[in-house]
């Protein structure tokens, strides 16, 4: 008993320094695991609880879907919803030009109801296939929750001459 006692005589400021550190790595350690490790399961934290109440339902999607392909300009229609955004792919065929495409897409916003637009962003891509008789074109549109415009981005390929 008599050691223990010397040895805490002579080191007894380098063994409370040594407990005070060791409690801070442990709490430390603690917050870490939590902050990385814990919580929310999503990858998108709870940046989609406002949606929860208002998932962009399946038969909505069919719907709008069949609107879209009543046009005969229309090859075919793809949706895809991740999070809040709505992903809209259109594929033309050889009749339809730029502008009757860009007609399609702003006939179908009418398809989409207010309360899908005030908690979903729009994201559309038209796309025509180059071949003989059309130069082809990739475009993407977009519609933000706090605007009610489309803003369009050309993404043609431009190819190269040899």
């Amino acid at each position: 008993m008599k050691k223990i006692r010397d040895i805490w005589n002579r080191n007894r400021v380098i063994i409370v320094l040594f407990l005070i550190v060791l409690i801070c790595f442990c709490i430390m350690g603690v917050v870490m695991v939590k902050y990385f490790f814990g919580g929310n399961t999503s990858s998108y934290g709870d940046r989609l609880d406002d949606i929860v109440d208002l998932p962009f339902k399946e038969e909505d999607q069919v719907s709008l879907i069949n609107l879209i392909k009543e046009n005969d300009i229309v090859s075919d229609v793809t949706i895809n919803v991740k999070g809040k955004i709505i992903y809209i792919r259109i594929l033309f065929n050889d009749k339809a030009s730029l502008d009757s495409a860009k007609g399609v897409v702003t006939k179908s916003l009418e398809g989409i109801s207010m309360d899908y637009q005030s908690k979903y962003d729009l994201e559309y891509t038209i796309v025509q296939e180059s071949n003989e008789s059309v130069a082809g074109f990739t475009l993407m549109g977009a519609k933000n929750i706090n605007r009610n415009v489309l803003i369009w981005n050309n993404n043609t390929p431009i190819k190269d001459k040899e």
